[in-house]
């Protein structure tokens, strides 16, 4: 077994369970860390327990927009939205998991234009930057819904199914 930084055992079983507090995020950004540096030695995310999938896609799909856009998603992880949707219908989150299905839709056009631009064969970043500045995916930045956000979920959905977690380490 390869070793981490973050472990996953130490990291659950020190978290007592009490009600997210947006001041005190570490252990949901501590859960994706571990996700994180184990990625490339876990199988392909369909192989991983479910709610880990949708902790992973909700995690990162919540960071990637929030830092760039749908249009940075869009570039950076879009294998990520049909499991975010996945996630969002499963969280009762209708208004994120309907964006989340209109992102879909938008895909194609979206990839065949990075394609198009040489956005996918070792880009200038700035081209990426602008290509997000241009990208028709921008307009969804301006329907996200309140419950796209969210560490709330995440943290319950790690503290309601610590064993899935843990079984991410027998995974690497």
């Amino acid at each position: 077994m390869n070793s981490y930084v973050r472990s996953f055992s130490k990291l659950l079983s020190e978290h007592q369970d009490a009600p997210y507090d947006p001041e005190k995020r570490e252990f949901v950004e501590d859960i994706a860390s571990a996700l994180y540096e184990r990625c490339e030695d876990l199988p392909p995310i369909s192989d991983w327990p479910t709610v880990v999938r949708y902790f992973y896609a909700c995690y990162d799909l919540n960071y990637q927009v929030g830092n760039g856009g749908f249009a940075q998603a869009a570039y950076n992880v879009p294998e990520l939205f049909p499991i975010a949707v996945e996630a969002f219908d499963y969280f009762g989150h209708q208004e994120a998991a309907q964006l989340c299905r209109t992102a879909i839709s938008m895909l194609p056009p979206e990839l065949a234009e990075h394609f198009e631009k040489g956005l996918t064969d070792s880009p200038d970043l700035q081209e990426v930057f602008d290509h997000f500045d241009d990208s028709a995916m921008q307009t969804l930045d301006e329907q996200i819904p309140d419950n796209f956000w969210v560490d709330d979920r995440l943290q319950q959905l790690v503290e309601e199914n610590r064993n899935e977690f843990l079984s991410i380490d027998a995974m690497t």
